[in-house]
């Protein structure tokens, strides 16, 4: 992999992995374009950096999450059950990128119904946060965005922006520190060392953190919706292009 390859894919990872457009359909469609076969080393590095990020960009609000953790407990549960159950059928899922514009479709749908939602401030409970969960588990499928899903299902609930991105984010560290642990058994000791590799940690993490602060932004001003647009036209051109 070359320099220009590892900026390109981790620019990528720490736009879209915050974004409601989905990294991994990105990443796919990065992939396959310029020809890469995909690295699991690669994606460990660039999965921590976007961990790190929220870690980061949370920091501050830390006694959220302690005070919530019952309901990340209970939001992650369908997500793990997804990922044991089902990843044989996830793992082929991936390897069909012409597949994508159908799931890209799908985040499209979820994104975009949120510009007709009104603002409310319920409060989270088992429910809610067990049915964000049953969302976020969605979103293992390429193409469906993670971040869309659980934030679409939060607001659908009623919860403010702010509890939605917040929320969101919490059930995030959970799924992303496992995924990391269960696939760091098969990271390549030579990778450690890899000079492309290590720039693309160091970038995902930057832009991760700015990506974040934009759709912080982005909820606040109620232009969420926006995103949907966007992948909705990108379904449409892959369904030309493939």
């Amino acid at each position: 992999m070359s320099y220009f390859q590892a900026i390109i894919l981790s620019f990528i990872q720490g736009i879209t992995e915050f974004l409601p457009i989905s990294s991994s359909g990105h990443l796919n469609l990065a992939q396959f374009f310029l020809k890469l076969e995909p690295s699991l080393t690669l994606d460990i590095f660039l999965n921590t950096a976007t961990f790190l990020s929220v870690l980061f960009f949370f920091r501050n609000q830390i006694k959220y999450f302690f005070a919530n953790l019952k309901y990340i407990f209970v939001g992650s549960i369908p997500a793990v059950l997804v990922g044991f159950f089902l990843k044989d059928q996830i793992d082929t899922l991936f390897s069909n990128i012409t597949l994508l514009p159908f799931f890209f479709i799908l985040s499209s749908v979820f994104v975009f119904s949120t510009k007709f939602f009104g603002q409310k401030d319920s409060k989270l409970d088992y429910k809610k946060a067990f049915i964000i969960g049953i969302f976020q588990s969605i979103a293992i499928l390429p193409g469906v965005s993670r971040s869309g899903t659980t934030i679409f299902s939060a607001l659908l609930l009623g919860l403010s922006s702010i509890q939605a991105f917040s929320f969101s984010f919490c059930l995030f560290i959970p799924a992303s520190l496992g995924a990391i642990i269960l696939n760091i058994k098969d990271l390549s000791t030579a990778g450690l060392f890899n000079p492309e590799y290590l720039l693309g940690f160091v970038i995902t993490f930057i832009v991760g953190i700015f990506a974040l602060g934009f759709l912080k932004k982005i909820l606040i001003s109620q232009k969420f919706w926006i995103f949907g647009v966007y992948t909705f036209i990108l379904a449409l051109v892959l369904f030309f292009a493939f």
